[in-house]
């Protein structure tokens, strides 16, 4: 069995939310935390927002699948949804699929995700580990 990378820990991420025809509807930025899991990496999500700086939306991972790439790479493909318990996403549900490539230094990355139940949307997402 391959070790798990080391990719755990706090990142910064930001996100471009795309229209259908591919143009900028807006950008967003969030804390990304990836913790140990069963098997495979935990993403949880709190994105940045309002004009206080409060989280607006908070996701967990679930069904995560981890690979690794033959550049030293590792490419990560999860499920998540809308986090309960939190105060900012207990009145509403979302779910998606999302697919990170972190490079072979580990100190960044870069994929996508689509968003479903309501907010039909693709992402351009891209993360630098914090320091």
């Amino acid at each position: 069995m391959t070790a798990l990378p080391d990719i755990f820990g706090l990142w910064d991420l930001h996100g471009t939310t795309l229209a259908p025809d591919g143009t900028t509807l807006y950008e967003w930025d969030a804390d990304m935390e990836i913790a140990a899991g069963e098997g495979a990496p935990r993403v949880i999500i709190s994105t940045r927002g309002g004009a206080s700086g409060g989280r607006n939306s908070r996701s967990l991972s679930f069904a995560e699948k981890l690979t690794a790439l033959p550049d030293g790479g590792w490419h990560l493909r999860y499920g998540y949804e809308a986090d309960p318990e939190h105060e900012a996403t207990a009145a509403h549900e979302f779910f998606g699929l999302s697919q990170i490539t972190f490079s072979s230094d580990r100190a960044s990355a870069a994929g996508s995700s689509c968003n479903y139940n309501g907010r039909y949307v693709v992402m351009k997402l891209h993360a630098r580990r914090r320091s």
